[in-house]
């Protein structure tokens, strides 16, 4: 018979199983941007977790992600979803989120238009909300469909609030939030490899926003780097590892941060 520790652990897994620990990034304009010569008017792929486990105190942890893409000629609108969040005794442990909507539109053969929304969070960071806007006009050195290559310049509108929970030198705490809007330069660039019939991906794509703050400039690169490997079909795993590194941020935190997250997905 199994000790009562494992009979209490309860795993319940829906759509596909994901796996998420380490430290949580800031990527901002994660690419999730798929081949415009697809023959599929819609992609879509989602990953979620649930699991539990009562030892002396009550673990919950909830893992979700989505990727839905709508192709038409010469366009493709994309929404992408994450959540993550571990409670433990009621006390939250991790609370982060991203909802981003994306459209790319094809000027001509080597230009593209990247507009973009998207609304984040990070509670364990003091990050209470991030508003961003933008555009990207993007030169593509190649765009086939298994191979893209391009990089690209634009501006957004960056909106967020910030507490001190995460403010460690009590010296350097306030109590109200500090809110900030500033617009921004944004450098992007990305390789990736696809092989559709069987959804294989290599994924990477860099960032840098660059702005001021309190008359100072400050620079943030991001990183987004996805190894996708078929197992079936409809299966596939992947493996992500996102980074960022932040020269000034609002609030007196660690200046570098990173995510890795494994995923069991299903495509339809």
């Amino acid at each position: 018979m199994l000790p009562p520790i494992y009979l209490k652990k309860l795993l319940f897994l829906f759509v596909a199983l994901s796996f998420s620990k380490g430290i949580t990034a800031q990527i901002l304009n994660t690419d999730k941007t798929k081949s415009l010569d697809s023959a599929d008017n819609v992609q879509s792929k989602v990953s979620i977790s649930i699991a539990t486990d009562q030892q002396k105190k009550f673990l919950l942890d909830f893992f979700y992600t989505g990727d839905f893409t709508f192709l038409k000629k010469n366009n493709a609108t994309t929404f992408y979803s994450k959540v993550d969040k571990v409670t433990n005794g009621g006390q939250s442990i991790q609370n982060l989120g991203t909802f981003q909507l994306k459209n790319n539109k094809v000027l001509n053969e080597k230009l593209h238009l990247e507009t973009f929304l998207q609304y984040q969070w990070d509670a364990l960071l003091g990050m209470e909300y991030r508003n961003l806007a933008g555009m990207n006009l993007i030169h593509y050195f190649k765009n086939t469909e298994w191979e893209d290559f391009f990089w690209g310049g634009g501006i957004f509108l960056e909106n967020e609030s910030w507490n001190w929970s995460a403010v460690n030198d009590e010296s350097l705490i306030h109590t109200k939030n500090i809110i900030v809007t500033h617009p921004k330069l944004n450098l992007t660039a990305k390789y990736s490899v696809v092989n559709p019939s069987n959804h294989f991906e290599f994924i990477f794509r860099i960032f840098n926003q660059t702005g001021s703050y309190h008359d100072k400039m400050s620079n943030r690169t991001s990183v987004f780097n996805q190894v996708q490997l078929p197992i079936s079909k409809k299966l596939s795993t992947s493996f992500n590892l996102d980074f960022l590194y932040d020269t000034a941020p609002i609030v007196p935190i660690d200046h570098f941060h990173y995510n890795y997250y494994q995923t069991l997905s299903y495509s339809f």
